[in-house]
């Protein structure tokens, strides 16, 4: 069996505070969290998980609404994998090592690190079946971003990350049951993707191009779901969704 759950929903200013995008995949013994923002505890704790029951953590990217939280991990001992590409991991190297100096070489036993290379499937470790890609979309130059997708014996789910419109996440999601987007604003109520992510009428665009079976829209300002709904549903026909945190989809 595999579950999604979203811990959060939110953009780097949510509509509730501790909103930021955060999700939980659930497989068989494995608890997968993508990203981990400042308010991951406490979204764990909403959920009725303890983040000793998280086995792997995901990176797509370094901004603080997705990495902040991270650190607190090191004070829940497990063994634990973390997953991202290179630049990632660099960067959680190092803000580990500023707000807890050399604390991470007492607890280095309960860290495994997989640097993952752009569009090579990678096994999951300790998750038997089940293998992850990414590959690197366009945010801002200096905070590299990667989508990622999972495939399972089951089904597929890809997660963009932040990211602009990109054929990179299109040509990643060809043909998943689930693309989890990004879809930081909504045209109808004027607001402004920055130039650095994607709307929610983009984001429907990007799912009919990939071809994708379902659609759920995260990283969201705030604003009534049903508006997100309806500018992605003017160009993806297939299901989709405006999740609030604590909701679950089925893989």
């Amino acid at each position: 069996m595999t579950e999604l759950l979203f811990l959060g929903t939110g953009a780097i200013t949510p509509e509730m505070p501790g909103d930021h995008v955060a999700m939980l995949i659930r497989h068989n013994d494995a608890n997968i969290l993508l990203d981990a923002g400042p308010a991951i505890m406490m979204q764990l704790a909403r959920a009725g998980i303890m983040p000793a029951q998280v086995t792997h953590i995901a990176f797509s990217h370094h901004h603080g609404d997705h990495i902040l939280g991270s650190p607190m991990f090191m004070f829940y001992p497990r063994l634990r994998y973390l997953m991202a590409a290179p630049p990632t991991l660099d960067a959680w190297l190092e803000l580990v090592e500023l707000v807890y100096p050399r604390y991470l070489l007492k607890v280095a036993e309960q860290f495994a690190f997989l640097m993952l290379k752009e569009g090579v499937p990678e096994p999951v470790p300790d998750v038997g079946g089940v293998r992850m890609t990414i590959i690197r979309t366009e945010h801002v130059p200096e905070v590299p971003a990667y989508a990622m997708r999972f495939d399972f014996p089951q089904c597929s789910l890809v997660y963009s990350g932040d990211s602009t419109p990109s054929d990179a996440v299109v040509k990643l999601a060809a043909g998943a049951d689930w693309l989890i987007h990004e879809a930081t604003a909504a045209e109808t109520l004027g607001q402004s993707s920055w130039g650095v992510h994607t709307t929610a009428r983009e984001a429907g665009q990007i799912a009919a191009r990939a071809g994708v079976k379902n659609l759920a829209l995260v990283h969201r300002m705030p604003g009534p779901p049903q508006i997100w709904a309806q500018e992605a549903g003017e160009s993806f026909v297939g299901r989709v969704l405006v999740p609030r945190a604590g909701e679950k989809i089925k893989c």
